[in-house]
């Protein structure tokens, strides 16, 4: 049975959906954008700005599930303009570092004006003190 995973530090999803669910070890997240916790503005900046803010709420979806970024197996990234692409990059690798997930970058209008990168990821933890206990 997967457990959903709805981080109050997040606030309240947009629509209909959980952040995460958890299936035994494996986790599965929804899009993440940058939005301010009222989930309702867009954060200011750029591709590198709002490549951070994602990933600043992946990791706390993943925090929420006994575990970190360096879970992460699998990453959907969703980007508005090709031109991007290096400066995502950058983000990306300043934050990861040296944890390389499996990766694929698809071009797509996101939902939000102003929204310029939405990243969808699955993450595999595997610590024994990461169960569906710890999901709140």
């Amino acid at each position: 049975m997967a457990t959903p995973v709805n981080p109050d530090r997040l606030g309240p999803a947009i629509a209909p959906y959980s952040q995460a669910m958890i299936a035994g070890s494996t986790v599965y997240l929804a899009g993440q954008v940058a939005l301010d916790r009222s989930n309702q503005v867009v954060a200011p900046g750029d591709v590198y700005e709002q490549t951070r803010s994602a990933l600043e709420r992946i990791r706390i979806v993943l925090e929420d599930c006994g575990g970190s970024l360096t879970d992460i197996v699998s990453a959907t990234v969703f980007l508005t303009d090709l031109g991007d692409f290096g400066r995502f990059n950058e983000a990306w690798a300043s934050v990861l570092g040296d944890h390389r997930p499996a990766r694929a970058t698809v071009i797509a209008g996101l939902l939000l004006p102003g929204l310029v990168v939405e990243i969808q990821a699955i993450a595999q933890i595997t610590r024994e003190d990461a169960t569906t206990d710890t999901v709140r």
